[in-house]
């Protein structure tokens, strides 16, 4: 199974399983750290809406952005049933977004850059489609040992470290960058019994 198939697969039970790996404090704390009112925001991973449905109830217009179709069908459900109507899903990937250069104020990108196999080439993606003085916040975890997560999760990366965020925003063009970890966890563990709980960092960038 590819980790497209997977998340296609558990689309309608993803909003019960995450829960389980995080908690909506990340959340608040991820938005909380620009201003979204009345903001163009990109959602990238979006999956079922964790950020998208929170951010559409002040910001202009949402782009929830996902490669799995049945994950954009859930979250299409999700904004119909709350009656929101500034959410546009798309269906694409992180390293080819298909969105017009400087279109975009806020990018949030939570808990999927481990599934991007080049998150290098993803973030100068971003840092296009931003417009001058946009920022960029990206939540996932700090680096771990769980070899498991690559075949039982569809994970590409464990974890990512400071340093290496600091190379790709830097390189991509971003400035004024605040890259720290969160206080928070995730957890995880595998069918065997294996377990990881790793930090969480937040990582926000300036174009």
């Amino acid at each position: 199974m590819s980790s497209l198939n997977y998340f296609n697969s558990i689309a309608k039970d993803w909003n019960k399983i995450r829960v389980s790996y995080f908690k909506d404090e990340l959340r608040e704390l991820a938005i909380n750290s620009v201003n979204i009112k009345n903001k163009t925001i990109l959602d990238l991973g979006s999956g079922t809406g964790f950020i998208s449905l929170r951010v559409a109830k002040e910001s202009n217009i949402v782009f929830p952005l996902d490669a799995s179709t049945n994950m954009l069908k859930e979250l299409y459900a999700s904004a119909k049933k709350e009656n929101l109507t500034n959410i546009y899903p798309i269906k694409g990937v992180a390293e080819d977004l298909p969105i017009f250069d400087e279109s975009i104020d806020i990018i949030f990108m939570n808990m999927a850059l481990h599934h991007v196999a080049n998150p290098d080439k993803a973030i100068k993606e971003m840092f296009r489609v931003l417009k001058i003085g946009g920022n960029v916040v990206i939540t996932d975890v700090e680096e771990h040992s769980g070899e498991w997560a690559k075949e039982e999760m569809f994970d590409l990366w464990l974890g990512f470290s400071h340093k290496q965020l600091t190379i790709w925003y830097e390189g991509a063009g971003f400035k004024n960058l605040d890259i720290r970890s969160t206080g928070l966890k995730c957890q995880g563990s595998s069918s065997k019994g294996e377990f990881v709980n790793p930090d969480i960092f937040i990582a926000i960038g300036e174009k």
